[in-house]
């Protein structure tokens, strides 16, 4: 059969497989098309746009630029914009993919792989397809039988109007009164192109409009209206009119819009005819791809005999392995900068969660941006909120000097420092040797090749402090300065955490103080008492190697265990003689009454256990619930433990004080039955080592 002609119109292939070039450019100029050729998808962008060609025929898969971003820089081009494209893809490219390159606003695609094979029917399409994107616009476009126009307007006049101008020329013409009309008729029997008028009696025309894309996508649709406004023309256009012409009608614009929209939807169904007989002549087997791709896996006779086509297959395949491995290595170091990142965080607010201690958590953070940033020597600072001077928090390996020198330094900064502690900023001094307030500090900066970091501590309402870093690589990339932000935003909440706390913490402490002198100066004999057992209580605790915050609730406890004696009546609490059984059970009361009192207060729960079980035995026989064993809380052991000894070796006004002598032989008695005997060997080795049971 005769194939499409090209008459000398250009056609620019952009494909890295110079053998698919060279058989492409073979085809296409034999059938009198010029052809020019690029090997990546930057060389073939600028071709495009300098040559203009009438047709590009473009590779998927691209050095430097991919064929979809190639096809989208074309499509979205005011110079390249009308420039059609097919493009190619191996066998191993999915519809999907295709389907994207349909939205980018290629025409149609083929199969590289079957391309390889020289089928003739292939051959004869893909020339088809070319002629027919190649044609401009006014070209014939010659197709069977009259078209089928439907008219649809509510004017009697104005559709005699239309019908009289169009007869002449041949269409097939039939008439609507209204908009549920027009579409019965469309659903019945579709037309090639409508005629619709804006304003309908029951349905307005751009829902017309709207329901006739959705049934047939295919029907070109001109919008007739009286109302000539350039709003209403531009929503009809949105909404996929081909075309709108004003009343009233002239017979040239309405001739000239139907020819201009019927050669529009003719060359769009020939192209869809094209593109299918290439697609089906590329990849018969598309519909049943698993099938063809098992076939050809487990056929290595066939690719061997098809050998330019594993060649092809070969090279896209190579190039697609190094991409893939590219995007690997690139996201495995992406992962790793960030598993990185989240491991110091990690360590840093695992230290805020375990600790209160300020320096403590500097100093994790530091141990753990040494190695992550290859660093010499760290130092950290905050600001302090009395002197308003920068306090050296925790640092490694950086000079003396340098320290006090910045300790020196106001909250606000000087110098270098001013842009970080005042403006929330990050520093980055290349060569310290080139710094005149930084080089004394660091003699081995004359040498080269010492850098230094300085970033901030920022809380959510100030900057409260900085760290300092010198390393010996150059620069930092966006990765490491993200990591630094991190870490400096992480620690300013945390300093003003621990500084938010530390003054709670200290308004806690005068409301205990208070209260436990309260309870004191109702009696004078037990001036002191709470004080000197919280005193033992701590030393103990020390000693048993408690946690630092169990420590400090022991202490607190033995300040607040005796604050229920504020209930206790003068009578019982001042009296000279041994109490009577009643007097005894009020006075037992006073633990359970401490915990009462202090039972809505913002005291941590072990607090109010360790008061209220304080007077428990060992044995089983104290009060007031007759706690036993390990299931009194250790502090309330400890506790025990400590009052007793103050209150046998203090004086009383029904006795005088045992000695140190005897009220310890007295705790060696009890231990098992009234105390825990483990608490009371640990209380005489802390007695022991203060030298105060000699």
């Amino acid at each position: 059969m005769d194939l499409p002609v090209g008459n000398g119109k250009k056609v620019l292939i952009v494909d890295d497989d110079s053998n698919h070039v060279l058989l492409l450019q073979e085809r296409l100029e034999a059938a009198g098309y010029q052809t020019l050729a690029a090997a990546d998808g930057v060389e073939g962008l600028g071709l495009a746009k300098r040559e203009l060609p009438d047709l590009v025929i473009t590779d998927v898969l691209l050095p430097k630029l991919n064929g979809f971003e190639l096809t989208e820089q074309l499509k979205t081009s005011p110079d390249t914009g009308g420039i059609p494209v097919i493009m190619m893809s191996a066998i191993y490219v999915t519809e999907e993919d295709m389907s994207h390159g349909f939205d980018l606003g290629a025409e149609t695609y083929l199969f590289k792989a079957d391309l390889a094979m020289r089928k003739p029917l292939e051959a004869e399409t893909l020339l088809e397809a070319a002629a027919m994107l190649v044609e401009k616009p006014g070209e014939p476009v010659a197709e069977a039988g009259p078209s089928r126009i439907l008219v649809v307007d509510d004017d009697p006049d104005s559709s005699h109007l239309v019908l009289k101008q169009l007869e002449p020329e041949g269409y097939s013409l039939d008439t609507a009164a209204g908009g549920r009309e027009a579409l019965d008729m469309i659903l019945e029997s579709p037309y090639d192109l409508v005629l619709l008028d804006i304003r309908l009696p029951d349905v307005d025309g751009l829902d017309v409009l709207k329901q006739v894309k959705e049934i047939h996508p295919g029907i070109a649709v001109v919008m007739m209206t009286g109302f000539g406004s350039e709003e209403i023309a531009a929503e009809a256009l949105r909404r996929g009119a081909d075309d709108y012409i004003i009343k009233p009608l002239e017979a040239e614009s309405v001739v000239n819009a139907v020819h201009a929209a019927l050669e529009r939807v003719f060359r769009k169904q020939r192209l869809d005819r094209v593109a299918a007989r290439l697609r089906g002549a590329a990849s018969p087997e598309l519909e049943n791809k698993e099938r063809l791709i098992n076939e050809l896996r487990n056929s290595s006779i066939t690719l061997m005999n098809h050998y330019d086509r594993l060649l092809a297959a070969e090279e896209q395949n190579r190039v697609y392995s190094e991409r893939l491995e590219q995007m690997v290595d690139e996201r495995a170091h992406d992962l790793k900068q960030r598993s990185d990142e989240l491991a110091v965080l990690h360590s840093v607010l695992s230290a805020a969660a375990r600790t209160l201690d300020l320096f403590e958590v500097l100093g994790v953070a530091l141990q753990e941006l040494e190695p992550a940033l290859a660093a010499e020597s760290l130092a950290a600072f905050v600001v302090d909120p009395q002197t308003e001077r920068l306090r050296m928090g925790a640092q490694q390996n950086m000079p003396g000097d340098f320290l006090r020198w910045v300790s020196r330094q106001p909250g606000d900064g000087e110098g270098i420092l001013k842009s970080v502690l005042a403006e929330g900023g990050r520093e980055f001094i290349e060569d310290i040797s080139a710094d005149k307030d930084l080089a004394p500090f660091f003699p081995g900066a004359s040498t080269g090749g010492l850098s230094m970091i300085f970033f901030p501590m920022n809380s959510l309402t100030e900057t409260v402090g900085l760290v300092a870093i010198v390393r010996r690589q150059e620069g930092l990339d966006e990765a490491t300065w993200s990591l630094l932000d991190s870490v400096g935003d992480e620690l300013g909440v945390i300093v003003d955490n621990i500084r938010l706390y530390d003054n709670l913490r200290q308004a806690y402490l005068s409301t205990i103080m208070a209260l436990a002198e309260a309870v004191d100066a109702r009696d004078s004999h037990t001036t002191g008492h709470s004080g000197r057992v919280s005193a033992f209580a701590v030393a103990i605790a020390e000693r048993m190697g408690l946690p630092g915050e169990s420590v400090l609730s022991i202490r607190d406890a033995g300040y607040l265990h005796d604050v229920g004696k504020i209930g206790t009546p003068d009578a019982v609490l001042h009296k000279e003689d041994d109490l009577t059984p009643e007097e005894m059970i009020t006075m037992r009361r006073h633990p359970g009454t401490s915990h009462k009192i202090l039972e809505h207060a913002s005291i941590p729960n072990e607090i109010k256990l360790m008061i209220k079980h304080h007077h428990e035995h060992f044995d089983g026989e104290g009060y007031p619930d007759g706690l036993a064993g390990n299931s009194i809380p250790v502090g309330a052991r400890i506790l025990g433990v400590a009052d007793a000894f103050e209150a046998m070796t203090s004086g009383r006004p029904y006795r005088q004080a045992l000695t140190r002598e005897d009220a310890i032989a007295e705790l060696r008695r009890c231990a098992g039955s009234q105390f825990d005997p483990e608490v009371v060997q640990i209380f005489l080795e802390a007695l022991e080592a203060s030298g105060e049971n000699s």
